[in-house]
């Protein structure tokens, strides 16, 4: 008598090994984003600080971008590409003035776009980008100097635009991630 495996015992473990891979690529998708989402809460942590300092030695917020959709460095930012940051958006129309005015140190390229608006005391912030759920409400006008703080991305690579946000303001401590799965 022969011994061997049936052909029912070996699909049984071609679909074991098919399901595991599945779980391992799904897994490894999650934790991919999760450091995408990541490096932009750590970024936005990082222009906060920078802002506070900014304030510390002038007395007023940096306003660094025209709008919270006026992206740097990447005006498009994509999980395809990553960009350096430094060097000048002059030109671009999406600065008022210049990111290296803020003490701001970054280590490496960045996938996530970054904005900071800023004002003063009896200002009204601008309208948070669209996809921030209602709930966040910002004062207007606001009773002290302010600034936000967006960073966006389009993490899934789908056409259209970012659709994974963080925000903080300095009316708060949290840092908000919206739609982070997708």
């Amino acid at each position: 008598m022969k011994a061997g495996f049936t052909l029912i015992e070996m699909m049984v473990v071609v679909v074991i090994i098919g399901v595991l891979a599945t779980l391992a690529v799904v897994g490894y998708r999650k934790l991919v984003q999760s450091s995408h989402v990541t490096e932009a809460t750590n970024m936005v942590q990082s222009i906060r600080v920078a802002q506070e300092a900014y304030h510390a030695e002038t007395q007023q917020y940096a306003n660094i971008s025209t709008t919270l959709t006026s992206w740097y460095p990447n005006p498009n930012p994509s999980a395809n590409r990553v960009w350096m940051w430094g060097g000048s958006c002059a030109g671009t129309g999406a600065c008022n003035i210049d990111w290296n005015t803020l003490p701001l140190h970054v280590d490496g390229p960045v996938m996530f776009g970054y904005a900071t608006v800023a004002g003063p005391a009896n200002s009204s912030p601008p309208a948070l980008p669209t996809g921030i759920p209602t709930t966040i409400q910002l004062p207007s006008p606001s009773p002290t100097d302010w600034y936000v703080v967006t960073a966006m991305c389009d993490l899934d690579g789908d056409p259209g635009t970012p659709d994974t946000i963080v925000l903080t303001t300095s009316w708060t401590n949290q840092v908000f991630t919206f739609n982070e799965g997708l």
